[in-house]
């Protein structure tokens, strides 16, 4: 009993962010070290209501019971939360005893509400990580119902095309994720669902493919045991240069700009979106420093004679449309930038945005439409709203992706070490954020082995880029891992 009381962590939810990332890392970490943590002031920082929300409460109650733990304070609005695992600390290092875990192959999680699947997931990817290995499955099957474009919140997108090649990048295993249905928290409720397929720590081949039981084999004969999560330094990694640029749009065919009221001809809101962010990027792309971008080939483009091949060797590398896809209402609007590296990360920025107005007429219903004046004003005012909207979503999109990009930084503080021992990491700031939890468990895991700590000379990342979130997740991971 009283190691449980000197085990138990106390945590503020008030702190730094203070918000929902808080509860859902600390939640993650009790349930892998078996320590208990109670969190007061949840979501204390947030305006409006405090307290857990739907999604909050739901990412609760599934790591409780995947995990086999107990839960006070779980329930939605609550602003205390008692998490206490059930399982104990192995004695060879700071994680579960896995002998002690009961762990299924497959998992149906189905939110009542959009809530943004992915942070349900991240609240149980890091525990079924490592307990994963005991499923009688090469991998571990999670299936989520909720919200796949969610405000606040990664997208599926940005998981697919971002997080999870720069997890499998950082030496974590592979992490598939497939959409079966778009899910939005925006406009009318529409629920999507995902698959994730969880290639676990303890199945033998690590992210380029390479069979770990060999190259363990003398490590486990040392006095220090060997440990799942992969010791994670991002000042090891280089950035690369940008290679290609990576489009992603998701908008109504509704309304046309320059539409014909007979055949409803014209360009549509989607393909307004793919024109001017590919413009704009080719435009905002030359203003920067060539170094940042790979030189490209000199080989003939095809069609070279098409303008819109010409305008393309206007840009340092090449642009390209990933993902359009057409959506059936204003809110549903999102658009994804990603760069792609020399050294093969990703570096991405994204929007969720709105047109405004309400749902997009249908096309089929030509009666109606053959009845209105050659000129509804109102509807010409509508449609010059929502291409305006469409326009600003664009702009303050590539803004953010040409500041992600960019090497230009504020210039070091004089009580800072010299400017040419600090470094940009290699990943985007909201990427950075997904990082900490795994930078935190390696070190753990890794406690007492050599180079760990850096030296006066050593090569050391820019504070400056770390967000609010990276430096919450950094605070949890100090209380529960002490590292």
């Amino acid at each position: 009993m009283a190691s449980s009381k000197l085990n138990h962590v106390y945590l503020n939810g008030k702190t730094l962010e203070g918000g929902g990332q808080l509860v859902r890392i600390a939640i993650g970490l009790s349930a892998l070290t078996g320590r208990p943590v109670s969190i007061d002031h949840v979501r204390g920082n947030r305006e409006g209501k405090k307290g857990l929300k739907r999604s909050h409460a739901a990412a609760v109650q599934l790591l409780a019971e995947i995990s086999g733990s107990k839960v006070s304070g779980g329930e939605v609005g609550s602003q205390s939360l008692n998490f206490f695992p059930q399982s104990t600390r192995s004695k060879s290092g700071p994680l579960l005893d896995l002998s002690q875990v009961t762990v299924k192959s497959a998992y149906e999680i189905k939110l009542t509400t959009a809530g943004a699947i992915f942070l349900v997931f991240q609240a149980l990817y890091p525990y079924l990580l490592h307990v994963g290995s005991q499923a009688a499955a090469p991998f571990v099957k999670v299936n989520i119902t909720g919200g796949t474009n969610a405000t606040y919140s990664p997208s599926y997108d940005y998981a697919a095309q971002v997080i999870a090649p720069n997890f499998a990048k950082l030496g974590l295993p592979p992490l598939s994720i497939i959409l079966h249905k778009r899910g939005w928290t925006t406009g009318p409720v529409d629920l999507g669902a995902v698959t994730f397929l969880i290639h676990t720590l303890g199945s033998g081949n690590t992210s380029d493919g390479r069979n770990q039981s060999k190259e363990s084999s003398e490590k486990e004969r040392t006095a220090r045991p060997l440990c799942s999560f992969p010791l994670i330094n991002l000042m090891d990694h280089k950035r690369g240069k940008v290679t290609q640029i990576d489009i992603t749009v998701l908008a109504p065919d509704q309304p046309t700009l320059n539409a014909n009221a007979e055949d409803d001809t014209g360009s549509t809101i989607r393909q307004f979106i793919e024109q001017v962010t590919q413009h704009t990027l080719r435009r905002e792309t030359r203003k920067l420093d060539p170094s940042i971008f790979a030189k490209r080939s000199n080989s003939p483009l095809p069609e070279e004679n098409s303008p819109s091949k010409s305008s393309a060797k206007d840009a340092p590398v090449p642009i390209e449309i990933h993902t359009s896809e057409a959506t059936n209402h204003r809110s549903h609007v999102y658009i994804l930038l990603v760069a792609h590296t020399s050294s093969g990360f990703r570096i991405g920025h994204d929007i969720l945005g709105s047109m405004g107005g309400d749902r997009q007429p249908k096309s089929k219903n030509k009666g109606k439409r053959k009845q209105l004046p050659n000129h509804d004003l109102r509807r010409d005012s509508q449609n010059e709203i929502a291409f305006s909207a469409a326009a600003d979503l664009v702009r303050r999109c590539v803004e953010g992706f040409i500041g992600e990009i960019s090497n230009e930084n504020p210039n070091a503080n004089p009580d800072q070490k010299l400017a040419s021992t600090i470094k940009t990491a290699c990943l985007d700031k909201y990427m950075r954020d997904q990082v900490v939890v795994f930078e935190a468990l390696g070190k753990a895991c890794h406690a007492g082995g050599h180079g760990t700590e850096a030296s006066d000379s050593e090569t050391l990342e820019d504070e400056r880029d770390w967000t609010l979130h990276t430096k919450t997740a950094q605070w949890v991971c100090r209380q529960i891992l002490n590292v």
